[in-house]
């Protein structure tokens, strides 16, 4: 499940939970995807638990703390 969500640059960003690089990783990922700029690179956090965990916390987290995630993440290879 994804979520969408605007940063403070008012670009539209689409969240949503993966299983990491080729699915082989102990921890899930939250992706995030930049809808309004598409050749923006992808980036990605690594959460504790399973992807159901990260789906979770896509649709759970307060807006201030998805931000928050995106600023922290890491640009995919």
């Amino acid at each position: 499940m994804a979520r969408e969500f605007q940063d403070g640059e008012f670009q539209t960003w689409e969240a949503f939970a993966s299983t990491g690089e080729h699915g082989f990783t102990a921890d899930a990922w939250i992706v995030f995807r930049c809808r309004t700029d598409p050749t923006r690179r992808p980036r990605y956090v690594v959460i504790d638990g399973d992807k159901p965990d990260a789906e979770a916390r896509v649709i759970d987290l307060p807006l201030g703390e998805l931000r928050s995630l995106l600023n922290e993440a890491q640009f995919l290879d």
